[in-house]
């Protein structure tokens, strides 16, 4: 159980091959860091960290055929993880199956709808090819974003209310007065905080959609309207 191969002098143990592939990988040796890699996934399978270096790797070469293949077991392995069915559909639509492309990330909607990077992906797919979703995704990108705005807010205040009491621990020689003060202080500063956030949701104040979506793989050559039109039908 040394890890070595007796006969040949070869390492067998996982953890070793990956961490001689990160080596060469260091040394930008690309295709001996490749070599140790995918010995490593064939001694343990289930390592997220060398699914992921080697769908990078065919990503890199253009292989997103095989990329996909590695992002698949990564999703398997960690299903509520989203980034790696993000990857799927993103390297779908770079091998020019944008039907699928487009499928997977509806698909990837249904089972996390608050989403905001697939939402801004499904808006601008539909802008660019004109499809009758549009309007439905635009609405559930503002929602999306609308929510995700009032959690940070209040993880925020939260910060806030948890510095102040940490701050105020060590002053217990100050007065009962100076902490009623500054409790209302705090409620007020609370109320103020609840009453910004109803007059961003209720008094009709609108933001545009911010349809600007990151590839997780980076950015695609721009592709011509009337071929994607026709490529989707």
């Amino acid at each position: 159980s040394s890890g070595i191969n007796a006969e040949y002098g070869v390492p067998t143990d996982p953890g070793i091959l990956s961490h001689i592939g990160e080596i060469y990988d260091t040394d930008n040796d690309r295709s001996q860091a490749f070599q140790y890699f995918y010995e490593s996934h064939k001694y343990f399978p289930s390592n997220i960290s060398t699914i992921s270096w080697l769908g990078a790797y065919y990503i890199d070469g253009q292989f997103h055929e095989k990329a996909i293949q590695y992002f698949e077991r990564a999703s398997l392995i960690e299903p509520q993880e989203v980034k790696w069915q993000l990857m799927i559909a993103s390297c779908y639509r770079r091998s020019g199956n944008y039907q699928q492309s487009l499928a997977t990330y509806k698909k990837i909607h249904m089972r996390f709808p608050d989403n905001v990077e697939c939402l801004k992906f499904l808006v601008r797919i539909c802008t660019d090819l004109g499809l009758k979703d549009l309007q439905e995704y635009a609405n559930k990108l503002k929602k999306a974003e609308k929510a995700k705005e009032l959690r940070d807010q209040r993880r925020e205040n939260s910060g806030r209310r948890s510095g102040r009491n940490r701050g105020s621990g060590g002053s217990e020689r100050s007065s009962s007065g100076t902490r009623k003060e500054s409790a209302t202080s705090r409620q007020n500063s609370g109320k103020r905080d609840q009453e910004v956030a109803l007059r961003d949701s209720s008094s009709g104040r609108k933001k545009p959609v911010d349809a600007s979506y990151s590839d997780p793989i980076g950015d695609l050559p721009p592709r011509p309207r009337t071929a994607a039109r026709t490529r989707m039908v």
